[in-house]
This record gives structure tokens, C-alpha cells and sequence, in this order.
């Protein structure tokens, strides 16, 4: 990590995650729960190709614009995709790196419930009736 940011690194290249929009970062982190719980590989490579698109840099240099593919994550991450493999990524690099992209999404769209408590000051009631 640079910075204590987190990264991905894609085709060598380090790069900082910078999180979408929250309608993008939403439908990442639900398409990747989706596919990950119906063991679908090729869903899984194109979600995880998306979020390094969405995410990073990579989107532009791959020359992928999203509103060009319906605003879709599958049509999306398909042209990154293909123009990660071309460029030689690696089918589990851009999984594990794209997966990375996704967490940082799912994250900062669904907190856990420790970080919900811990940012609105939560505390549990310290005994007595409430309703009194």
C-alpha cells in the first residue's frame, strides 16, 4: 500500500483505489456476491475486470468508456477484461487484484456493523427501563 491507501497493482503498475460512484461501487460489491455465491467464473473475471476499470486507471487506458456499455458491469468488464488479457494479465491476477477493487466498494457501501457503532458514536444502554 502507498500512503496507507490501498492499491491494486495491474500489469506491474501500482495504482491507488479510488472509489466510483456510489451506484457503480454498489453494484459491484451485489455482482460479485451473486457470482461468487453461484460459483461463476466468467461473471467473477468481468466483475473483477470492471472494478480495476472503475477503480483505477486502467478503464482509460484500456480506452473503455462505461455510459458506452449501457452503464452495465458485465458489458463493461468484458472490454476490460479482453484488453487486460491482451495485454497479458493473468486470469488470477485480475481476479485477486479486481477482488481487491470490489472489497474497497463493498466497504464503503455496506460498513460492518463495528464500523457503523464506532461512527455514530454508538453505545450500548447501561441497564434501566427506557420506555419509563
Amino acid at each position: 500500500m502507498t500512503n496507507g491507501m490501498q492499491t491494486v497493482t495491474v500489469l506491474g503498475r501500482e495504482y491507488a483505489i479510488s472509489l466510483p460512484d456510489f451506484d457503480k461501487r454498489e453494484d459491484l460489491a451485489l455482482m460479485w456476491h451473486g457470482a461468487a455465491g453461484a460459483a461463476d467464473g466468467a461473471a467473477l473475471r468481468r466483475i473483477a475486470a470492471a472494478a480495476l476499470g472503475l477503480c483505477s486507471p486502467i478503464g482509460k487506458r484500456a480506452g473503455v468508456a462505461w455510459e458506452a456499455h449501457g452503464c452495465s458491469v458485465l458489458a463493461y468488464g468484458g472490454k476490460v477484461y479482453s484488453w487486460l488479457r491482451e495485454q497479458k494479465a493473468t486470469i488470477p491476477d485480475i481476479v485477486e487484484q479486481g477482488g481487491k477493487a470490489v472489497a474497497a466498494c463493498a466497504d464503503s457501501v455496506f460498513p460492518r456493523e463495528a464500523e457503523v457503532e464506532t461512527r455514530s458514536g454508538f453505545s450500548a444502554p447501561t441497564g434501566g427501563d427506557l420506555t419509563s
